[in-house]
């Protein structure tokens, strides 16, 4: 979603009964590959990650359902991944990769399963929920293969209020410096998949429906953040009309695409 405060987008006028729920599944399908998928009301991905002990060796993405047409080729982006070392430590960053060359959500993504295969993690799934709430109280939970692990409150600026261990750090703008100064490996994992969550999660207070077909960059990133907000694609990209907003939880606790790629 933009963060261009100059351009005001069109309300929602069905927020308020619904839920944004983001979906990131970890699973092993071989002694040197696992596959990760992400789904959320305007993205579905998925990786297929083959690693030895130290490496990346080689990385394969694909969209299910990605919003601009700007972002189509994002997969054969992240292809060019492959060689970047494992690391046990989200807060370990790749020095080697340009994150505004790729698509933001597969670069996560991979970064997360990068530090899923180094740590030999067994299966995981991990969910963000954001239930429509108040501007300036918004909870925010985090569940682990089902059960909550974490649950913060964050105000209309996007500053954690609650657990008191958190209060006041911000959740957008400067959260990885604060974050990675302060909290163990696995508190900012957890943290930041929640602030990834939320900052898409914002997306549920736009109509996005009236953005459909039109020039992307009205809804989508600054220019020139990600792969698909570079000028090269960005000046001819378009809003898809593929997003799911307003889903109920129950609709929304398992994605069709997340679904289909667990079983």
């Amino acid at each position: 979603m933009t963060d261009d405060p100059a351009r005001p987008m069109a309300a929602n006028p069905a927020y308020g009964d619904g839920y944004f729920v983001r979906s990131t599944r970890f699973r092993r399908i071989g002694p040197d590959r696992i596959e990760a998928v992400l789904e959320d009301p305007f993205h579905a991905l998925a990786l297929l990650i083959h690693h030895d002990d130290y490496m990346l060796t080689a990385v394969e993405g694909r969209w299910e359902r990605h919003p601009l047409t700007s972002c189509a080729g994002a997969g054969g982006a992240i292809a060019g991944l492959a060689g970047l070392p494992l690391v046990a430590d989200l807060r370990t960053r790749w020095l080697q990769a340009e994150p505004a060359l790729q698509c933001t959500h597969m670069f996560d993504t991979l970064r997360l399963a990068a530090v899923h295969i180094a740590q030999q993690r067994d299966d995981r799934r991990h969910d963000v929920i954001l239930p429509d709430a108040d501007a300036d109280k918004q909870p925010v939970q985090l569940l682990q293969d089902g059960a909550p692990v974490l649950e913060i409150m964050i105000d209309g600026d996007f500053r954690i209020t609650a657990p008191t261990a958190y209060a006041g750090a911000p959740l957008l703008n400067g959260f990885a410096r604060w974050a990675a100064e302060r909290l163990s490996a696995e508190e900012f994992e957890r943290l930041f998949l929640i602030q990834r969550g939320t900052f898409v999660g914002r997306g549920q207070r736009m109509d996005i429906t009236q953005y459909y077909g039109r020039d992307g960059a009205l809804s989508g990133p600054l220019p020139a953040t990600c792969f698909g907000s570079q000028p090269e694609r960005y000046a001819t990209s378009l809003r898809l009309p593929n997003a799911r907003p307003g889903l109920r939880r129950t609709d929304a606790a398992l994605f069709p695409f997340a679904r289909a790629r667990q079983e």
